[in-house]
């Protein structure tokens, strides 16, 4: 065990490095993690260990994120496959024909968190109906700031809990929890702050309400859509089939891979797409060019190379995690708060906080749910606090809460996709403002039970 002030210095130093990186260097946050790992070995070397040990660090939490990285892949190929075959443009469509300028609020956190169900992530949903969302509220002359907190409010709904969200299986795995009983215990907390931000959207929508609506904008993007893709009801199917199989308990790469099977007829029998370009879309992502700039940006994305970067981050995560936990750092910091961890409100409070530290000091999701797992699941083991309870504690702190957070990626990436910035959005982002509150507050009436 390291003492406090050993323990510190690495914290000090991926600080620095993130912060370097994201606000200054403009460089991605994977190189960050790269000289932290240098220095972090270097380190210990200083403090005695041998290379043999610190390889044996290094490596010591892969065993755990193979089915992830296969899932990561899967998911990419789908998503390719959903924009070519048309779903995701016939998600769009069916979403503007019900567009109205006093329910545009309330429509677009519902809407978004449909989408976000069926598609697992949030950078996705607001990339596609998101982005056209955003540029309807303008055209429309709403609030953009209100507009764009009911779509991350929308968007990190199916982040948090879709069973197919790559940040919700993480979070499983990190934890040691099964995921569907996680998703289901999620769902405790997150009734009420979802109605709660419902009727907020509905209030702000209907006193916000403008007439200044052009109306033949919306024709105009629908008859887009319909020019450039097939739009059918039946094209809804293949999100309909992944929910049903979840539903179900069909485990989720088993899942992912028929619905990637269905999505592949699907295109034979809608489209003119053949096998080999449907292939090639499920490797490369869909890039086909419409000649309309709007749409193109819209839908130019998926495939399995479009993951190879979030799974770099992650490799580099678990390295990072790895070296942090078995030299005992994380664990040589909370130590002088362990000794206050009587009750389980306690702990989840811990974790809490916890989550939303990591997620502020690691600039994303992945290590505001990984690094606090690894602090404390020993602790929840000892007090036999099923793990699920933790997985909920860090869904409703480091993963929901990581859009909120200036620097972290999530939030740079949804300011680039909405062109609003995190300060205008923050306190319009209602559902994830909700959720440590919710998670506080339910826990506290278990415990009472």
């Amino acid at each position: 065990m390291l003492s406090f002030k050993q323990a510190i210095i690495p914290v000090i130093t991926m600080v620095f490095l993130i912060l370097l990186s994201v606000l200054f260097w403009e460089a991605p946050i994977q190189i960050a993690l790269f000289f932290e790992i240098m220095i972090i070995i270097s380190l210990a070397l200083i403090w005695g260990y041998k290379w043999q040990e610190i390889e044996e660090m290094l490596f010591s939490s892969f065993r755990n994120i193979g089915n992830v990285i296969l899932i990561l892949f899967l998911l990419g190929m789908m998503i390719g496959l959903w924009i070519a075959v048309g779903t995701v443009p016939t998600v769009i469509f069916y979403g503007l024909q019900t567009i109205s300028p006093q329910y545009f609020f309330i429509l677009s956190f519902i809407s978004t968190s449909l989408v976000s169900m069926a598609v697992g992530t949030a950078v996705g949903t607001a990339s596609t109906i998101g982005l056209a969302l955003i540029s309807i509220a303008q055209t429309m002359g709403l609030s953009l700031p209100l507009a764009a907190g009911a779509i991350i409010s929308g968007s990190y709904v199916g982040d948090r809990m879709s069973p197919v969200s790559s940040i919700a299986i993480i979070t499983a795995h990190s934890s040691e929890a099964n995921l569907m009983d996680m998703i289901y215990h999620m769902f405790k907390t997150a009734i009420i702050p979802y109605l709660l931000t419902a009727l907020g959207f509905l209030f702000l929508g209907l006193s916000n309400f403008s007439s200044t609506t052009n109306i033949g904008d919306l024709e105009l993007l629908s008859q887009m859509l319909n020019e450039h893709f097939q739009i059918s009801f039946w094209l809804l199917l293949p999100p309909i089939l992944i929910i049903v199989l979840a539903v179900l308990k069909v485990p989720t790469i088993i899942n992912i891979a028929l619905n990637i099977l269905f999505s592949l007829l699907i295109g034979i029998y809608f489209t003119e797409r053949g096998w080999s370009e449907l292939l090639n879309i499920m490797f490369r992502g869909f890039s086909n060019r419409t000649g309309i700039d709007f749409i193109d940006n819209i839908l130019a994305r998926g495939g399995l190379t479009s993951m190879l970067e979030l799974i770099s981050l992650i490799i580099f995560a678990v390295l990072l995690g790895g070296l942090l936990e078995k030299m005992g750092v994380l664990n040589s910091l909370l130590k002088p708060f362990l000794h206050l961890i009587k009750k389980k409100m306690h702990l989840i409070s811990v974790t809490i906080i916890s989550g939303i530290l990591a997620a502020g000091l690691g600039c994303n999701q992945f290590l505001g749910v990984f690094l606090p797992a690894k602090m404390l699941g020993k602790n929840y083991d000892q007090m036999n606090i099923e793990r699920k309870v933790m997985a909920r504690a860090l869904g409703d702190s480091g993963l929901i809460f990581s859009p909120l957070i200036p620097w972290n990626v999530n939030a740079l990436m949804m300011t680039a996709v909405l062109g609003v910035s995190t300060i205008e959005y923050f306190t319009f982002a209602f559902f994830p403002l909700l959720m440590p509150l919710s998670n506080l507050l339910t826990s506290y009436f278990e415990e009472r039970k």
